[in-house]
């Protein structure tokens, strides 16, 4: 596989409250990134948890290294921590995915190699080969339940076996 490897930083995860509040961060926080069963923190992103943003679940900002994850009172675990399994894909995808992988890529999931990689600026990815890409990692790690890419239909076992080996090894074992 064509990787390059990260250096290992420091990764630090924060709640944004309100000026002059001591808010600790919601227990579903902490709570849902126990569930995200990779050395996650070696991607070196900051993971901000945030009140809801309307039309956005989460989002990467690859320039500031961060992940910005925006809770809604009545989202359950398992979706919160799928919903950053979806933008830890797209941290992959952006630090260590080649040309030559997402080409892979799109071959192995039958989207027209013409087909842009990315959408426009803060739009929704579910119809991109990088949303399907972050989505396709989010079932990998969360199950299939939230799969939300309308590029392609969630993948069967056996292409996920091919594809799982686009992601970067160390990080799946």
């Amino acid at each position: 596989m064509m990787f390059r490897v990260l250096p290992i930083l420091t990764l630090i995860v924060a709640l944004l409250a309100p000026a002059g509040t001591n808010a600790a961060a919601p227990p579903q926080a902490e709570s849902a990134l126990a569930l995200i069963h990779i050395p996650w923190q070696k991607l070196g992103y900051e993971i901000v948890f945030m009140p809801p943003r309307a039309g956005f679940r989460a989002m990467t900002l690859p320039a500031q290294h961060r992940i910005e994850v925006y809770l809604r009172p009545q989202d359950d675990l398992p979706l919160v921590a799928y919903d950053i399994a979806h933008e830890l894909g797209h941290v992959i995808d952006v630090s260590l995915n080649t040309s030559e992988t997402r080409k892979q890529w799109m071959q192995l999931r039958g989207i027209d190699p013409r087909t842009p990689w990315f959408g426009c600026d803060r739009c929704s990815d579910y119809n991109t080969p990088a949303g399907d890409f972050a989505e396709t990692f989010a079932l990998y790690l969360c199950g299939a339940k939230y799969f939300r890419s309308r590029i392609a239909a969630p993948p069967t076992t056996e292409q996920l076996a091919a594809l799982t080996q686009l992601f970067p090894q160390q990080f799946l074992q």
